[in-house]
């Protein structure tokens, strides 16, 4: 804003021509790039989600089919009929076997290739281990078994995320290489099949078909591991950066993740990820950047060139009308510096109604208007001395009054009037500390002895039957508050606690040092304040806080509001003027006293602001 302002006006029209025309030019280069060239982005996201779903939808029905042929399995009376809790003989056994078993499993294997082991795990200890016959005692505390029978239970089935292929105790689990297993219960109780499924059952299609040009896709397991075949051209470096990438941050962890970008082996490629939720895996399709954003760029270029032409004619352009236009300004230039020269009778030519021809028409009546403001600029000043004078022959009054006080003392004291003496001495006290110019704010020392005075002029009023406790440690006493902030509270309990209390009067004024503020609590012996009373003075207190008004307010109920002058307006002065000084700050509370009466609690910050502060924030405050 600053190199605007000290700017030419020549050079701030050209600028507002390019502005002007600038931001259509924009907008419609905005619009051609979200009509044209994003999409071509989005085209190509849309592709890779697509062939995600196509693969997903393959391997759900691969799955569905698996599910199928081993609930098949899990069903059938034969298997079934031989696992019913019972004893076999050796002979019943191997004819069992032999002639039912065997023949079923291998023509399950061999009508069913995409499932590549049967186990059966059976509760029957008359069955003995086989490469497809387990028992299930043995296994029972492992983990995996655990967490089927658990999944089982809820929906009838288990299948367990990739894993390596066990070895059970028979000695027989096949090669040792990844694999899923599917548990389904069967018709006997504690009997289960296993059915072992190799990934590439699953995504064994993925590599034969790129992703775009050079791209492909692959799945993963839990564990951020490639576990399907990929392209030839994958080197193992890059597969292993791949895996590495997937392990960090939330890649798999967050299934609703859109596609993100990666920097493997120099090159940037587009990740799109999704869930296979019933594997526990996920599948993934990986594109070079450039066949994405190359479209993009070439595009992009082309906009540059565009917008260059068009800024180069825009400047041109603004160039021809800014110069015609100055003229006349440079004519309104001139006559002003003769004006600044002290030459009030310069008459600018006017040959037009335009904005600039009433310049200088105003100009002309400025200059016609000076003279007459001169006049009345130095009769202001001759006014304002004489105001000066009146204010200082006033404060000569005060003075007088004082001197006058300090007679009235002085004859006090001759007549041994020491109570009469040391009221007026407070009174002059008070007097001084109220009528003369003082800064913001005073030690608490000066103002704890503003309160001594206070408490000597009642104590005179009411036959010495005040009593005032101070607990003030000496650290505290240089410290600095605002001034004149205690004597209203303690006025106000002497309006509204004592009336009508005959008895002694105490007034208790409690100050300590907290963890960042200095706490100061008043209390008093009198009638108290009540819950209503507290929410009044509240509200009155916020409501000043935002209006930055006092208005009276009255605490009493009706019957007696007549026959009390005291509306509390000294609470809710000392109140606002606390907050045009700390702001939120501090605070202001009220409460019962152990004493019998009411507790005024104030918590300032322990640091000050200071007067040029104080006259700063009070100088913002008054533009609201």
């Amino acid at each position: 804003m600053g190199i605007i302002k000290k700017m030419h006006y020549k050079s701030k029209l050209i600028l507002c021509y390019l502005v002007l025309v600038s931001f259509p030019l924009i907008l419609c280069l905005v619009l051609l790039y979200q009509s044209i060239v994003k999409p071509v982005r989005e085209n190509a996201v849309s592709a890779i989600d697509q062939r995600l779903d196509q693969e997903l939808n393959t391997i759900n029905s691969k799955i569905e089919k698996i599910r199928n042929v081993s609930y098949l399995v899990s069903t059938n009376t034969v298997i079934n009929k031989f696992f019913v809790p019972k004893f076999y003989g050796d002979l019943e056994l191997i004819e069992i076997l032999n002639n039912d078993i065997s023949p079923l499993l291998s023509w399950l294997e061999a009508s069913s290739p995409e499932i590549s082991y049967y186990h059966f795990f059976t509760n029957n200890p008359s069955i003995p281990e086989t490469q497809y016959l387990h028992q299930y005692d043995d296994y029972r505390s492992e983990p995996w078994m655990q967490e089927m029978e658990h999944s089982i239970f809820d929906k009838g089935f288990y299948l367990e995320p990739c894993h390596i292929n066990r070895s059970y105790s028979y000695g027989y689990g096949g090669e040792e290489q990844m694999v899923y297993s599917l548990f389904y219960p069967l018709l006997t109780s504690n009997n289960f099949l296993e059915v072992c499924i190799k990934p590439s059952v699953f995504f064994e299609d993925m590599k034969t078909i790129p992703a775009m040009e050079s791209g492909f896709v692959a799945a993963v397991n839990s564990d951020g591991k490639i576990i399907s075949d990929l392209p030839a051209e994958v080197t193992a470096d890059f597969r292993h950066s791949l895996e590495e990438r997937l392990m960090e941050g939330d890649c798999l962890s967050d299934s609703n993740k859109g596609p993100f970008l990666v920097s493997l082996a120099q090159t940037e490629y587009l990740i799109s990820i999704k869930q296979i939720g019933s594997l526990d895996s996920w599948i993934l399709c990986a594109v070079p950047g450039a066949e994405i954003d190359g479209p993009v760029l070439k595009a992009q270029q082309l906009f540059t060139l565009v917008i260059l032409a068009a800024a180069i004619g825009i400047v041109l352009l603004s160039y021809l009308l800014s110069t015609l236009l100055i003229r006349k300004i440079n004519t309104i230039i001139d006559a002003v510096h003769k004006i600044q020269e002290g030459d009030f009778h310069v008459a600018i030519p006017v040959n037009g109604e335009d904005e600039i021809d009433q310049l200088a028409t105003d100009i002309n009546y400025m200059s016609f208007k000076i003279n007459e403001l001169i006049n009345r600029v130095y009769k202001a000043r001759m006014l304002q001395k004489e105001t000066e004078l009146s204010a200082l022959q006033a404060q000569i009054n005060p003075h007088f009054l004082f001197n006058i006080l300090d007679t009235f003392k002085m004859i006090a004291i001759i007549h041994d009037l020491d109570d009469f003496s040391d009221s007026i001495a407070a009174l002059g006290n008070l007097m001084r500390y109220n009528i003369s110019p003082a800064s913001y704010h005073c030690t608490l020392e000066h103002e704890l002895q503003i309160i001594r005075d206070y408490i000597n002029i009642q104590n005179l009023l009411l036959n010495n039957r005040v009593t005032l406790l101070l607990s003030v440690p000496d650290n505290l006493l240089r410290f600095e508050i605002p001034n004149f902030i205690l004597q209203p509270i303690i006025e106000n309990s002497f309006v509204h606690g004592f009336e009508n209390k005959l008895s002694e009067l105490i007034i208790k004024v409690t100050i300590y040092r907290g963890d960042s503020s200095i706490i100061i609590k008043i209390e008093d012996n009198g009638t108290g304040i009540s819950a209503e009373q507290q929410q009044m003075l509240t509200a009155a207190m916020k409501k000043s806080t935002e209006t930055l008004e006092v208005e009276p307010l009255s605490l009493e109920p009706q019957e007696k509001e007549s026959s009390r002058s005291g509306k509390s307006i000294g609470i809710l002065n000392v109140n606002l003027r606390l907050f045009l000084l700390y702001g939120r700050h501090y605070s202001f509370t009220f409460s019962s006293s152990d004493l019998g009466g009411a507790c005024n609690t104030i918590s300032l910050p322990v640091s000050i602001p200071t007067k040029e502060q104080e006259e700063n924030f009070l100088n913002e405050r008054s533009k609201l």
